[in-house]
């Protein structure tokens, strides 16, 4: 996106103010009652804030309004409104631009996009802030960000401030929203993502590093599958602002200090690594071409590595991470792992799949254009794919990793020494790893439903078949560690995308000739599914995922026992059938008399008629009640039976 497409949202939103003050206008006296302070949690209060300073905006003069006298109407001046007040803006927030004018300051105001949390829950979100987001997206000099709030007499942006708060919304103990009177988590984040739209449109930051920041956060929002403002939209403003301040190019070659080169570093980074996720996510084009940039690898030099010091108050006291060098040195490790791992990925979406758009011109329910332009596919020979290669430079990836960046299971301990935001990013690169693994051989073994059955070379098709259910059973075993440590609500939403394809792996290898096989695929699609569930609480996008599953489940008409001597069958139409099958399943006894799971018919491939665009998220653009490409369904859904 332009800078003349950016400046048009702001100018949209001002003129659907200007509209809406207008209504609400009367013989020309404004209704606009006295702003009372916003409570903390964006609603308005009946009383005064004692955190909040307010100050009358002056330079409106008295107003006059008609009174009528006999059959004559004559204008007297009259008491006006009391004047409206705004909060006084913390010590720590930059003043807003001058070209934001008092009634655009009244509106941000009364829609609570310049109310800030209160201290507890402030310092609670910058918190999961540095545990669980800047690790993997180090775009801030965090701790010069925290001595600015903590009140060493420099300024943060608003903008950037407001993202900051949004994105430690997702990971913050549920408590401390509760007490601000936010009913759930995701009430929370919708609520707090509209106060940086709104600060966005109204172009209330100038400074081009900020704005990229703040971009770089907002991608973290997703609501629904045909929104046309998601992350793959903020990715896409976020990279050509960076072109056009130049941080895709080598900041050695610059006048800039070390410290400003490092940051430049890590912000290009991060919006490298986010925009290879978010294509991964779903599946659609990569904003940022490896040939347009020459910004140096990631080292750790690049990286603040320093204990925060005793003085700064706003990151509550049990949090070590921010206090212990080890930690910081080992995440910045994982961090520069992941930058290189997303070079891999680059190479297995521009290798394998290629942009086409599926069902062009669509219309949603409510008659928009829906979103169909996605990655599919290439129709290429095994000759010509180049999957041996890549798959090579992925095993160099995983052999060369450092030890500090290898992912070991994790036990109780470590969540008792404060160790859980160490094991959840491990966890969530080798996951990533695995997905990726996932995306390069999946268009081997399950062919696009676009183009003919690839003509795959004996050797290439069993190695895509091992590195296939290799990656979704790592994906499985890594999610259960997860959960067992009750850390799964501490995913990104990138947690969605890796499971999802594990997830309908299992689900095909229901139909394994072999009953163990069939066994433990439905216990990791239970396992997986319940991973799942948990995102729920706070991403839309694993809606999206299981509405697809369950749709998925419907159509193949599997059937199963409901309990373990029934016998009848009846159509599981839920995940939560599938799951509840597995429960009692835990309990049948097994051996080779003993057949509990159908097998398929004779010379059936279990991974037969099923494309890639399934497995891949293409939930995030189908129709729930018919998804997408699963004719594969009808083809193979003989023999796909728990008996």
């Amino acid at each position: 996106m332009d800078d003349n497409e950016t400046n048009f949202g702001a100018s949209h939103s001002r003129v659907s103010y200007r509209a809406h003050e207008s209504q609400d206008t009367l013989d020309g006296v404004p209704s606009i009652a006295p702003l009372r302070p916003l409570s903390r949690s964006g609603r308005r209060s009946e009383e005064a804030s004692s955190t909040l300073s307010t100050f009358p905006v002056s330079g409106r003069s008295p107003r006059r309004s008609p009174r009528v006298i006999g059959n004559q109407n004559s204008f007297a001046p009259v008491a006006g409104p009391p004047e409206p007040v705004v909060p006084t803006p913390p010590h720590f927030i930059k003043p807003h631009p001058q070209q934001i004018g008092t009634d655009e300051i009244f509106y941000l105001n009364r829609k609570g996009a310049l109310t800030l949390p209160d201290l507890g829950l402030r310092n609670e979100l910058l918190r999961s802030y540095a545990e669980y987001v800047h690790p993997f997206m180090p775009l801030l000099d965090l701790q010069d960000f925290l001595e600015a709030v903590e009140g060493n007499g420099n300024f943060v942006s608003l903008l950037l401030f407001q993202c900051v708060m949004f994105a430690g919304t997702a990971f913050v103990d549920l408590r401390h929203l509760k007490n601000e009177g936010y009913a759930t988590r995701r009430e929370a984040r919708k609520q707090f993502f509209r106060k940086t739209r709104l600060l966005y449109d109204f172009d209330f930051e100038v400074d081009g590093v900020s704005l990229i920041q703040s971009l770089l956060l907002m991608t973290y929002w997703y609501e629904t599958p045909d929104d046309q403002k998601d992350g793959h939209h903020w990715m896409g403003v976020a990279v050509s602002l960076s072109h056009t301040i130049g941080l895709h190019r080598n900041p050695e070659n610059s006048r800039m200090d070390v410290k400003r080169r490092s940051l430049w570093k890590r912000i290009w980074w991060s919006t490298f690594m986010q925009d290879r996720l978010i294509a991964l996510e779903t599946r659609r084009p990569m904003r940022i071409k490896c040939e347009d940039f020459d910004v140096p690898m990631l080292t750790l030099e690049d990286f603040d590595i320093s204990p925060l010091p005793d003085h700064i108050s706003c990151i509550p006291v049990d949090c070590t991470l921010l206090r212990d060098e080890e930690k910081q040195r080992q995440l910045a490790i994982m961090c520069i792992e992941k930058a290189k791992l997303c070079l891999c990925i680059s190479h297995v979406l521009s290798t394998q799949y290629s942009v086409l758009s599926n069902d062009q011109g669509a219309l949603g329910e409510e008659g928009h254009t829906k979103t169909t332009v996605i990655l599919q596919p290439k129709k290429l020979g095994p000759e010509t794919c180049g999957v041996k290669t890549i798959n090579e430079e992925l095993q160099r990836w995983e052999e060369l990793l450092p030890e500090e960046a290898q992912y070991r299971v994790p036990s109780r301990q470590d969540i008792v020494k404060g160790n859980g935001a160490v094991v959840l990013h491990s966890a969530l690169l080798q996951m990533v790893y695995f997905a990726t693994l996932s995306a390069l051989h999946r268009p081997q073994v399950l062919p696009s439903a676009a183009w003919p059955v690839r003509n795959v070379a004996s050797d290439l098709l069993d190695i895509s078949r091992r590195s296939v259910r290799r990656a979704a059973n790592e994906i499985t075993n890594i999610a259960q560690d997860l959960l067992i440590l009750d850390l799964v609500h501490y995913l990104p939403t990138t947690g969605v995308t890796v499971l999802l394809p594990a997830i309908i792996i299992h689900l095909l290898d229901i139909k394994a000739p072999d009953e163990a096989t069939r066994r433990a695929s439905l216990h990791g699609f239970c396992q997986c599914m319940q991973a799942v569930g948990k995102l729920r609480e706070t991403y839309a996008a694993a809606d999206y995922a299981t509405t697809f599953l369950e749709a998925t489940i419907r159509k193949a008409g599997i059937s199963m026992s409901q309990q373990p001597n029934a016998s009848r069958q009846e159509l599981a139409t839920t995940a939560e059938g599938l799951v509840d099958a597995d429960r009692w399943m835990d309990f049948v006894p097994f051996g080779p008399n003993l057949r509990t799971l159908t097998s398929p018919p004779e010379g059936t491939d279990e991974l037969s008629g099923i494309s890639d665009y399934d497995v891949a998220p293409g939930w995030s653009t189908t129709n729930p009640d018919q998804p997408e490409g699963t004719d594969w369904i009808d083809q193979s859904s003989q023999g796909f039976r728990l008996d």
